[in-house]
C-alpha cells in the first residue's frame, strides 16, 4: 500500500510518502488536500508514543457508524499541522484543514469533502490502516 485517499485523488485528502525510522517506525506521513483550485501538501508528523493509531481509529469509528452519529468527529496531529472534523448528515462531510505549524507565520488551507458514509468509508479505513501499519504489523 503505498498511498491511501478519502474522496478522489485529485479531489480529496490522500496520505502517501511514508517516512520511517531505521527500526521500521513512522516517523511522517504527506497529507496532501486537492480539490477544484487547491493542491497543497505538507509532511505531517507521527506522535511519539502512538504512531498515527489515532488518526487510524478516527477513520474506523467513522466507517463504523456508517449509519450516522450526532455532532461532531475530530481528529488533530500532533504538531496542529493537520486537523479534520468530520459531521454525518447521510454522507460524511469532512472539513479538512493543513496548517505549516513550523514558522510563525506559516501557511494554512482548509477545503471541505463530501463522502459516502457505507463502502466508500470503510475502504478509506482500511486503506488508512495498511498504509500507517506499525513495521512488520
Amino acid at each position: 500500500m503505498d498511498r491511501a485517499c478519502a474522496g478522489r485523488a485529485d479531489d480529496g485528502l490522500c496520505f502517501a510518502n511514508v517516512n520511517r525510522g531505521p527500526d521500521g517506525a513512522i516517523w511522517s506521513v504527506e497529507a496532501r488536500l486537492q480539490t477544484p483550485g487547491l493542491d497543497a501538501a505538507l509532511q505531517v508528523s507521527s506522535h511519539y508514543a502512538t504512531g498515527f493509531a489515532d488518526l487510524v481509529l478516527f477513520f474506523q469509528r467513522l466507517a463504523a457508524d456508517w449509519r450516522g452519529w450526532e455532532g461532531e468527529r475530530s481528529y488533530e496531529s500532533l504538531e496542529k499541522d493537520l486537523r479534520l472534523l468530520a459531521t454525518h448528515d447521510g454522507h460524511v462531510r469532512m472539513v479538512v484543514r493543513l496548517a505549516q505549524t513550523s514558522t510563525p507565520d506559516g501557511w494554512s488551507v482548509s477545503g471541505v469533502l463530501r463522502l459516502e458514509p457505507g463502502e466508500e468509508m470503510t475502504r478509506v479505513a482500511s486503506e488508512v490502516a495498511a498504509l500507517l501499519a506499525p513495521a512488520g504489523g
